[in-house]
């Protein structure tokens, strides 16, 4: 009897506590994101309040998309638009817009840049360009820097530190061949993991992965079609450079090299403390090279540029193709333009299937004819069954 009357009392402080009404329990309902996998639709909350002012978060699929606008004549970035201004379109049917976020959050931006050995002769002016690049970027925003050759090394974590960063490029040496599928998704798999808001990830290199030279025995383990699949699958904007080298790099350069696993160093996450291996060593020169034929090196060369250039359209970002070293350090500057007026826009999509099937979006900008958009291509549904996927902040 008197655990009765012990538990009656309990209830009623509970009703008082929500001024008269019982806390409301829903399945599926959730007071913080549920951890999950990218670039599907994303599970959105809204505030339900019920009587008494508790409030309830209630999932919706929501799509977030990161959106860039540019002038096509002056290829400046234009600022001040509305969420009127953008009309949003999947799989042709237009979508309303639910929200126009604000463009001031902060970015975690992580430098990813090839070390092989071909960039040794201006590796000065790569490093120049950098920390050019870390100046230029807003105060707020976050930076790691990792590096690329036959394996990827995190030399600096995301940090607002600029001169911690700085010191990371200034120790950064040159040589060994070219692993750039590997290191790409072991940024996006490792050193991406865990963070959280707004992110994009800046590419340089003067190469192809050595996969694509039939005749090398190294280069990744990860194949285009694979990385290129995980790219679909992300929210965060990737940019990439491409200095073309096609004619200028020594065979031995983009020979074997030392092969190292993905990761970095330390086997940590986000590969804690300094790598063990600088100065990278130089590979063995190839024992007589056969010459390969012009055009061979002429496609190899082109492939390499579409993949980057596929792999940027797809994430909302941009592929730059500098005919120079020199002209590096602008390139760094219209893109550090274009991440800071960048729109993140939302909407609820009318195709409710949960299918997993792809799909495909298209964003434009009303009564502005010279605006050129840039967005994700589009993303994976949901599927019944599948892990939920987490918002994007």
């Amino acid at each position: 009897m008197r655990k009765i009357m012990l538990a009656f009392v309990l209830v009623l402080a509970l009703l008082g506590s929500t001024g008269g009404a019982p806390a409301v329990v829903q399945q599926g309902t959730s007071a913080s994101p549920s951890p999950a996998h990218d670039g599907q639709a994303k599970e959105g909350q809204q505030s339900v309040s019920p009587q008494g002012g508790y409030a309830l978060k209630v999932n919706v699929d929501s799509v977030f998309l990161n959106v860039s606008v540019r002038e096509r004549t002056t290829n400046r970035s234009i600022a001040g638009l509305q969420k009127d201004d953008f009309l949003v379109y999947e799989d042709g049917v237009q979508q309303q817009v639910g929200q126009l976020l604000p463009t001031e959050a902060p970015f975690n931006l992580l430098l990813l840049l090839d070390v092989s050995g071909s960039t040794a002769s201006y590796l000065h002016l790569m490093k120049e360009a950098a920390i050019d690049f870390t100046r230029e970027i807003k105060a707020d925003d976050r930076v790691a820097i990792a590096t690329f050759n036959s394996r990827v090394q995190l030399v600096e974590n995301f940090t607002n530190d600029r001169t911690a960063a700085q010191q990371a490029i200034q120790r950064i040496h040159s040589g060994g061949g070219t692993a750039f599928y590997d290191a790409l998704m072991t940024c996006i798999d490792r050193y991406m993991r865990g963070v959280e808001g707004r992110s994009a990830i800046v590419v340089f290199t003067d190469g192809v992965d050595n996969q694509l030279d039939r005749r090398s025995a190294t280069g990744s383990r990860t194949t285009f079609d694979e990385l290129y699949r995980r790219v679909q699958e992300i929210d965060t904007i990737i940019y990439t450079i491409f200095l073309n080298t096609e004619g200028q790099v020594p065979a031995f350069t983009r020979g074997p090299g030392r092969r190292g696993g993905m990761g970095g160093p330390g086997g940590g996450r986000h590969g804690r403390g300094f790598p063990g291996s600088y100065p990278f060593p130089w590979p063995q020169p190839l024992p007589n090279p056969s010459p390969r034929p012009q055009q061979d090196e002429k496609a190899i060369y082109e492939e390499a540029r579409d993949q980057l250039m596929e792999i940027a359209e797809q994430t909302g970002g941009r592929m730059h193709s500098p005919h120079k070293i020199e002209e590096l350090s602008s390139v760094y500057s219209e893109i550090a333009d274009d991440l800071r007026i960048q729109y993140q826009l939302s909407y609820n999509s009318t195709d409710r299937a949960r299918d997993g099937r792809w799909r495909e979006i298209r964003v434009k900008v009303a009564n502005h004819p010279e605006a050129v958009v840039r967005t994700r291509k589009g993303y994976y549904a949901r599927k019944d069954g599948g892990l939920p996927v987490a918002p994007t902040p």
